[in-house]
């Protein structure tokens, strides 16, 4: 499948990190699901990867019918485009990728073939949450720490 859709999705907005972007097609996916999705990408992302779940952001798409297309053909698939701080190591996003498709297939029964999935990297000093510029990972603890004033109950650690 193509890479250019989920490059295109992810520069329609300035994203919050991790930042996931699920464009599915327009009827498919309840709101029960939608949570259930949003929770199971929040785990796998923060099981994964270590970064506190407070960092984990997913915005859900509806794309109308004919909007997107594979090899030139019409394609009703899901598109999970997922911004996420660089500095991660191959095997982690592999991890990541694997884990947030097995959820996704888990929780709405659709074929994996039928989900394209993509990761693109952000030097975290290139992104702002909350008006702070987000730490590196691993440095999580100590940004907390610095602006807990700041971060108020949304983004403060459980």
């Amino acid at each position: 499948m193509p890479e250019q859709p989920a490059a295109l999705i992810v520069t329609l907005q300035e994203p919050r990190m991790p930042f996931y972007q699920c464009v599915i097609p327009a009827g498919t996916v309840s709101d029960d699901v939608r949570a259930a999705l949003a929770e199971a990408i929040t785990d796998v992302h923060a099981t994964v990867t270590g970064a506190p779940r407070q960092f984990v952001n997913v915005m859900f798409i509806e794309s109308p019918p004919g909007t997107f297309y594979t090899a030139g053909k019409r394609h009703a698939c899901a598109v999970i485009a997922g911004t996420i701080r660089a500095g991660r190591d191959r095997e982690t996003r592999a991890r990541l990728l694997t884990g947030l498709s097995e959820a996704w297939t888990s929780i709405t029964g659709v074929d994996a073939r039928d989900v394209l999935l993509g990761l693109n990297e952000v030097d975290a000093t290139s992104t702002m949450e909350a008006g702070l510029i987000m730490p590196a990972p691993g440095e999580e603890a100590a940004w907390f720490d610095r602006h807990r004033d700041t971060l108020g109950e949304i983004l403060a650690p459980e």
